[in-house]
């Protein structure tokens, strides 16, 4: 389920040319990840390069987030990933709070993320 959540976050990949930072429009609110069995997991993404996750489970899942070559990258650190385990990155498409759209999910699912105000 963590590397189904990273995967799912990648969908995010807010950005725009426009924007100073274009990652902004996540800080200080919530990504939703939504599963097909309804399940919901929450991420927390900060302005610092660092994200939370917390499962429908209830465990957390920590890491580092980046942008490069207009690519979003998120990189799990905590708990550590196997060894050799690589960044997660997918091309940055713009996003603002309010914004929900699909992804593929394991298993041919699709699962549902949104950007909702506050955390």
């Amino acid at each position: 389920m963590r590397t189904l959540m990273m995967t799912a976050v990648l969908a995010l990949g807010i950005s725009g040319a426009a924007m100073a930072d274009p990652m902004a429009s996540a800080y200080g609110n919530t990504v939703a990840i939504t599963y097909p069995n309804g399940m919901v997991a929450k991420m927390l993404i900060d302005a610092d390069g660092h994200y939370t996750t917390k499962s429908p489970d209830g465990s957390t899942m920590k890491g580092a987030w980046k942008i490069e070559g207009g690519a979003t990258c998120l990189t799990q650190t905590d708990p550590v990933p196997p060894a050799g385990a690589p960044a997660n990155c997918s091309p940055t498409v713009e996003r603002k709070v309010g914004d929900s759209w699909t992804t593929p999910g394991p298993n041919g699912s699709t699962i549902t993320l949104s950007i909702v105000a506050g955390r």
